[in-house]
């Protein structure tokens, strides 16, 4: 329970930060040309690292419950899998929309 804590604890400080990153520069535009990587890269690769990190979580689950249904009732087996790797196919379609998402965040 206290490593939950903590870890909400430093995400709500990451959330409360980002407003920081985007804001401009004290001194006015600079005159030579930079590339401004401002808060949509820290907020795409925020997106990116939990949409990965969840979608690793959730096939990971879907695989262990899917082994386990099927050790349990062999006869089965095949719509088990046919369901799983449907379910396995739709948890990646969502990282990929995680990723277009990210794209259109970015601006590239």
């Amino acid at each position: 329970m206290l490593n939950k804590r903590f870890v909400l604890l430093i995400l709500a400080l990451a959330f409360l930060a980002l407003p920081v990153v985007a804001q401009e520069a004290a001194g006015g535009p600079t005159t030579a040309p930079a590339r401004n990587w401002g808060a949509g890269a820290l907020g795409a690769a925020f997106l990116l690292g939990v949409a990965a990190a969840a979608g690793a979580v959730a096939q990971g689950k879907a695989t262990s419950a899917a082994a386990e249904g099927m050790s349990r009732n062999p006869g089965a087996a095949g719509p088990i899998r046919t369901m799983t790797i449907i379910g396995l196919a739709l948890i990646e379609s969502l990282v990929l929309y995680a990723l277009l998402i990210a794209f259109l965040i970015k601006g590239a």
